[in-house]
């Protein structure tokens, strides 16, 4: 089950949250913080930050939106960096925060 409708469309922009979780965490450092362009909506998955959790909890199970987001690799490491770079990331919904 999922909690509603995706939040986020392809070619909008979203920031990485910055978070710093004592458990697991798929969303990679290096992206936490910076702004991206969502370039895919990946459908609902399973959350693995809360399917892992011992004991399981009803969250544990609980679908959220997938999403592949792309960062501009200047946007990254700076200005210095090549200009062509980019990476793309999977982020969950959770992750991400609407920039206006």
């Amino acid at each position: 089950p999922v909690r509603g409708p995706a939040r986020f469309e392809p070619g909008q922009r979203v920031r990485a949250r910055q978070m710093h979780p004592s458990g697991h965490t798929r969303l990679p450092r290096y992206v936490r913080g910076h702004v991206g362009s969502v370039q895919a909506v990946r459908g609902v998955h399973v959350l693995p930050d809360h399917h892992t959790t011992h004991p399981p909890t009803p969250e544990s199970d609980q679908g959220e939106w997938l999403y592949t987001v792309v960062f501009n690799g200047t946007t990254l490491w700076g200005e210095h960096s090549d200009p062509t770079v980019e990476v793309t990331v999977d982020a969950w919904e959770s992750y991400l925060e609407a920039v206006a």
